[in-house]
């Protein structure tokens, strides 16, 4: 071989070399970038987990609450009968004379004739 072969041949294999130590540091590089990638895919994962704990308490909690408005809606149910009543024996005492010997007399609701 001729020494200007051999410059060609070392001016090649030097341009391969820097092509493999560009493609190395581009893949470590990578590397990198990917790896970073993969643990904010891995934190977001962790508090999607925990979110959906979270969804589940609150689901849970709000279940009871549900519960608890039931029940307090059947007592509110049960206090306006019982107002209602107090209500009807109010207006019954409430429309009472008394007689000429000081006693009470409760006048009875007047219902209308019928036509």
């Amino acid at each position: 071989m001729s020494p200007s072969e051999l410059y060609i041949l070392y001016a090649f294999l030097g341009f391969i070399c820097l092509l493999l130590v560009t493609v190395i540091g581009i893949l470590i590089r990578q590397s990198f970038a990917i790896g970073s990638i993969q643990g904010q895919l891995n934190g977001l994962a962790a508090r999607i987990d925990r979110l959906e704990q979270e969804m589940a308490e609150f689901r849970e909690q709000l279940a009871d609450f549900l519960e608890q408005l039931a029940n307090f809606r059947e007592q509110l149910a049960e206090m306006r009968g019982m107002t209602r009543a107090l209500n009807d024996r109010m207006d019954l005492l409430t429309r009472h004379h008394h007689d000429g010997d000081g006693r009470v007399v409760i006048i009875p609701e007047e219902v209308p004739a019928a036509d």
